[in-house]
């Protein structure tokens, strides 16, 4: 009884964990060691009292069972791992190195007392990986890191071991090698493709080399930092200098390069960012990649630092060119102005009469005299619409918006604007965002006909995508069609899969594809041909997809198609493009990994569709999955 009400409050004490709540997981671990005094109960309230900030106290609790001499007292790999981590939080590097150490000795013993093989090494012994590279990296010893992930790869169970291993070649300037793990983590969480392109662009040398924490990479943490730069100065400012917040706003530029975030984004890590935010700064001008706003965010960032002078014109790579740009400060009039009003008037007055020109030159002097009046560029956009200077005008509403960002004529305005240059989704973006009952209802008409031209126009856009995924279904059932024996090896397998099917497992499997097709299919056989290899990548799958492994195996190796879909699912909507989306059916993804091959093959005298394993896959799959 004791056990089980043990293993209640260790439950709830881990519910605690993932909540933050320390003090309360401290509670329930306490109470649990207290019914069944077993060494994870004590790694677990060790845990909570670090995370609650304690170190000294935490240490206490682990201490019994780190004595060198008590080579038989109980301690496990994450006992020695989390010391590591104490040690090192107390500045204690020659203690953490050695309780690493240990760590390590005790993984590999237990692998040993095991048998090595991934059947027999369970779940729980295999996270202890994540633990003793955590360590690791709280050192900053990235080398050790990532040689720990190569060294243990097969029995990894979590995604954090790839991330650690791709912070470390991240920060030990192994760009393109971190890249291919952040891409193959994009299934995770999209941040990581944004932080693959990161890692590439810091390898051209257009971002300045940074380093960013091993240390798991949380959603959580990183939404924490933005809710508290925002309202901080001094947090904004602090953060900066983290290279997991750097990376977090680089990924968000990446992400959305024309948005208001990204320019936010930018002029914060310029501002705040030392000499590392001047570098890029400067990096932003010259970079031919980077938008003209993105470039003006980094402009005035370097101006408000005075690394720039705001008299001075700077040099910056616009349009395909280098240009002497000038920066000057505008003031912005929100109150009612009569003589500007009277010169708004006359040039609509011009307007009507057909003198559009004038009635510009009469609305760009008010700008050019340092005074940005709304009414007054409002309508100065209005007549570049009309003659066709969409570029502009979007210039000019993209400040009123920033002016103010809920005025449901500006919405209105940029809602039509997004139209006439066929953005049809940032049009109906522009228009959901109008909540201002008064101002649809005075405006009923104009309001309707502009909802009704754009949804005329989605129905457009949407035809395109539905040919596109006709197309795409149709070349992919293409591949299905095409003739595989049932006993096909993995080179006759790999033959029948498209070019850049092959690109894409590659890159899942973590290595750089080879430029040529024949080199691709060679480096996936030569991969997939390693017992290592195929435990790790068996090891990575989710039950169903394992189940349908098995399913096959139990098979003699294959089945008929239409039963592996009737159990399994069908490969309908999976699309073509692997290497861009990668298949949701269970099936589909395991072909585009190579675990499978779906093909035609001549069944008593029928061409039938069928699934199977590789013939040299077959074996090492049923000793790896105990089948």
């Amino acid at each position: 009884m004791k056990v089980n009400k043990a293993k209640e409050l260790v439950s709830k004490g881990r519910e605690f964990l993932k909540k933050g709540d320390f003090r309360a997981a401290e509670k329930a671990f306490a109470a649990a060691l207290e019914e069944d005094d077993a060494i994870p109960v004590r790694n677990n309230l060790a845990l909570a009292i670090f995370m609650a900030g304690e170190p000294r106290r935490a240490l206490e609790i682990l201490e019994p069972y780190l004595d060198p001499e008590k080579g038989d007292a109980g301690a496990n790999p994450y006992t020695f791992a989390l010391a590591a981590r104490i040690h090192c939080s107390l500045g204690q590097e020659e203690q953490a190195r050695r309780h690493l150490r240990q760590a390590v000795q005790s993984f590999e013993a237990g692998l040993s007392v095991l048998g090595r093989r991934l059947e027999n090494v369970p779940h729980s012994f295999r996270e202890y990986t994540v633990a003793i590279m955590h360590a690791a990296a709280c050192l900053r010893d990235y080398q050790q890191v990532y040689d720990l992930y190569r060294r243990w790869e097969i029995y990894h169970v979590s995604w954090e071991n790839k991330y650690m291993a791709a912070a470390a070649c991240f920060n030990l300037g192994r760009y393109k090698q971190a890249a291919t793990l952040f891409s193959s983590l994009a299934q995770v969480h999209r941040s990581f493709s944004m932080m693959q392109q990161v890692a590439f662009l810091v390898e051209r040398g257009v971002i300045p080399p940074f380093e960013i924490g091993c240390e798991p990479y949380l959603h959580e943490i990183i939404q924490k930092m933005f809710k508290e730069a925002a309202t901080s100065e001094e947090a904004r400012r602090r953060y900066t200098q983290e290279g997991l917040f750097r990376m977090a706003l680089l990924s968000a530029l990446m992400e959305d390069e024309g948005s208001k975030t990204a320019e936010l984004a930018v002029h914060t890590l310029v501002y705040y960012g030392g000499e590392w935010g001047e570098k890029l700064g400067r990096q932003v001008l010259e970079y031919p990649g980077f938008s003209a706003s993105l470039k003006i965010a980094a402009a005035e960032a370097l101006i408000a630092r005075g690394v720039l002078r705001e008299d001075e014109p700077i040099p910056m790579f616009i349009d395909g060119e280098r240009r002497l740009v000038k920066l000057k400060k505008t003031e912005v009039i929100m109150e009612p102005d009569e003589e500007l009003d009277r010169i708004v008037d006359r040039a609509l007055q011009l307007k009507k009469e057909g003198q559009i020109d004038e009635a510009m030159k009469l609305l760009e002097d008010i700008y050019q005299q340092g005074k940005f009046y709304p009414r007054a560029m409002l309508d100065l956009a209005n007549l570049l619409r009309q003659k066709g200077e969409l570029e502009k005008a979007l210039g000019i509403m993209k400040i009123l918006e920033d002016v103010d960002p809920d005025n449901p004529v500006f919405l209105f305005n940029l809602s039509s604007l997004m139209l006439q240059m066929r953005e049809i989704g940032k049009a109906r973006e522009y228009l959901d965002r109008i909540d201002d009952e008064e101002f649809k209802k005075e405006y009923n008409e104009k309001f309707k006909i502009l909802e009704r031209e754009i949804e005329r126009y989605e129905s457009v856009v949407r035809l395109p995508e539905m040919f596109m995924r006709a197309y795409e279904e149709d070349e992919r059932r293409k591949i299905e069609e095409k003739p595989l024996p049932v006993d096909a090896p993995l080179s006759r397998g790999l033959k029948n899969m498209p070019a850049h099917w092959l690109e894409g497992a590659c890159i899942y499997y973590g290595f750089e594809p080879a430029r040529q097709r024949r080199q691709r299919e060679e480096q996936l056989r030569q991969f997939l041909s390693r017992r290592d290899n195929l435990e790790k990548a068996v090891g990575e799958l989710e039950e169903e997809e394992r189940e349908l492994l098995k399913y096959l195996l139990q098979r003699g190796g294959w089945s008929r198609l239409n039963a592996v879909t009737r159990k399994f699912g069908s490969l309908e909507g999976d699309g073509y493009f692997w290497q861009e989306r990668e298949p949701e059916s269970l099936l589909g993804f395991l072909w585009s990994l190579g675990l499978v091959m779906v093909g035609k093959a001549t069944l008593e005298g029928r061409r039938v569709k069928i699934a199977t394993i590789p013939l040299e896959l077959r074996q090492p799959l049923r000793e790896i999955l105990g089948v």
